[in-house]
């Protein structure tokens, strides 16, 4: 009441009191009765813009006004367009700090009408920050087009940056045509807006600026690699820290930074699992396509990434050019485990291969070990057992434990008629796609049969064979089949197939890239994100992307190496 007496008898010490007051904050409940106070009785645009409070104050003050009234930023915008039109009482100097303000506490759409009236005002300062809110709020593409056009580079550039977060082909296209500006300004917003879209194909382009004529261009480069992030782009600020211009050499030192601190933040994000698989041609001659997957540490989720959060490199030389494409996330499946009968307990590299392919394996996903007898091994086989369904397992303990026993040999059949079980169509309750993956280690002597080629063909399995030995019954069976056949010399090596093989099924990108060292031995792959990161190494393909693929590894494979 002593204060509603001081409002009623002396409205200037009232006032003056009550921005005392708030210069120490918003957050009180005494604090937020004065401010429903001056929303009440007409005293928030002067609070405002009064130079007592400073530019963060009066902003925290305007977010107070609006849960008091949530229509306090239409009246603030009303009166604002009314002082551009010249029936207002804001003076010029507090028009900006107003239009900073109605940035932060409205979404534009809102104030619109006010803002138009606005936009009539001839400083092309104060315009652009107009661009910009009203870009915001509207995140019409035709509106910030016709922007574009506008003579004064600040409006262009806040017309690009109201796009910010808009994921359509319009709003890329847009931004591709605004990366042509003649303006630095304006390029470095496209290029930034691309860049936090996943637009790798922007990534050249930053890359070049950075060795522009112009030192605004060159500064501006340094600008987007630090609000980027990215530490791939690390050894091109170092390069800046040279540059003849004092403004370019402190925004890259600035850049620099910034990038550490989100090295920083990054370590202590989630640790993920990243596996590669080089696959068949790619479209353009030359260059090489793999398929990527990226996975929790415990392998039941696959989190989703940016194509510009995937850094390549081919013996320690950047790739530049790159393109990953999204695939649908794999549905459940049913994955047939083709093993040699082991007559020891655990402990052969074939188990271990596929024990290490559990921390991939999903809740949804089936399981069917299918040990089967080498040529060798086989004493009057029993036919009657290729007629009997596999067992599926979805429990990671479950399938352990079966590769901890000893399966026993009246219960397996020979390597055709095991992989007869599998593809077979009233094989057992199968889950979503069939997949084989079959392990050798003894040449196979006879052939497959048409009947079984058949029969696999309509099953659509997709075949992966990881032989110990050469093995042309198997290859000729990948080759009729659409397959893929791998022969792996150590025991480690098989280890890294049979990863990849299973990789292969949960695979979620296409990537395609341009060598960066023909002669590479080794490609690097880091995943670096805010909610995670992890890193790969692949030894490079030997035969040239583009031939026919005899899909056999190089006796020097190593194993895939996850860093923890």
């Amino acid at each position: 009441m002593l204060i509603r007496g001081l409002l009623d008898d002396d409205r200037e010490a009232f006032y003056s009191n009550t921005i005392e007051i708030l210069q120490t904050g918003t957050d009180s409940r005494g604090a937020q009765y004065l401010v429903a106070l001056l929303v009440a009785n007409d005293l928030l645009l002067r609070a405002v813009c009064d130079p007592a409070l400073s530019t963060e104050q009066a902003l925290s003050l305007a977010r107070a006004a609006v849960r008091v009234d949530s229509a306090a930023d239409i009246k603030l915008a009303r009166r604002l367009a009314d002082c551009v039109t010249g029936s207002g009482t804001v003076q010029p100097a507090d028009i900006g700090r107003l239009l900073e303000i109605l940035g932060e506490i409205s979404d534009g759409t809102r104030i619109l009408p006010s803002l138009m009236r606005v936009m009539r005002y001839s400083d092309p300062h104060l315009r652009s920050k107009v661009v910009l809110i009203i870009g915001r709020g509207n995140q019409s593409v035709t509106w910030a087009q016709k922007r574009l056009t506008e003579a004064d580079h600040r409006v262009r550039a806040n017309a690009v940056e109201a796009l910010w977060g808009v994921d359509t082909a319009a709003v890329r296209n847009l931004l591709h045509y605004a990366a042509r500006d003649q303006n630095n300004r304006v390029v470095g917003n496209a290029l930034i807006g691309l860049y936090w879209l996943g637009d790798c194909s922007v990534i050249p382009e930053i890359l070049n600026m950075a060795s522009h004529d112009s030192s605004l261009f060159r500064s501006t480069a340094a600008w987007i690699m630090g609000q980027s992030g990215d530490s791939r782009f690390t050894e091109t600020l170092a390069g800046l820290l040279r540059d003849a211009n004092d403004v370019v050499r402190k925004q890259g030192f600035a850049a620099l930074g910034q990038i550490k601190t989100a090295a920083a933040h990054t370590v202590h994000a989630s640790h993920w699992r990243v596996a590669g698989l080089f696959v068949g041609a790619s479209a353009r001659p030359g260059s090489r396509r793999l398929q990527l997957a990226v996975a929790s540490e415990d392998g039941r989720e696959q989190p989703r990434i940016r194509p510009t959060e995937l850094i390549l490199s081919e013996d320690g030389r950047q790739v530049v050019t790159y393109k990953v494409v999204e695939r649908p996330m794999a549905q459940a499946m049913s994955v047939f485990l083709v093993l040699p009968r082991s007559g020891a307990p655990p402990g052969s590299p074939w188990n271990e291969a596929v024990l290490g392919c559990l921390r991939w394996k999903r809740p949804s996903d089936l399981w069917a070990l299918m040990p089967y007898l080498p040529e060798s091994d086989l004493e009057n086989p029993d036919a009657s057992l290729a007629d009997e369904p596999a067992r599926f397992h979805s429990n990671p303990e479950t399938v352990a434990a079966a590769l901890g026993a000893v399966p026993a040999r009246t219960a397996c059949t020979d390597l055709w008629s095991t992989i007869w079980r599998s593809v077979r169509s009233d094989n057992g309750p199968v889950r979503g796609k069939r997949h084989l993956i079959i392990i050798s280690h003894t040449e196979e002597t006879r052939s497959a049969g048409m009947s079984l080629i058949s029969a696999t063909l309509a099953s659509r399995a997709l075949v992966q064979v990881v032989s110990s030995v050469p093995n042309p019954a198997l290859a000729s069976l990948c080759s009729r089949v659409h397959g893929d056949f791998r022969i792996a010399a150590t025991q480690e090596e098989i280890a890294a197939l049979v990863e990849q093989a299973y990789v292969n099924l949960l695979a979620r990108y296409d990537v395609s890239y341009e060598p960066a060292c023909p002669e590479a031995s080794t490609l690097k792959i880091r995943v670096h994100a805010p909610s995670g990161w992890g890193e790969s190494e692949l030894p490079l393909p030997t035969h040239l992307p583009g031939e026919p693929s005899p899909r056999v590894a190089s006796p020097s494979l190593r194993l895939l190496r996850q860093r923890s």
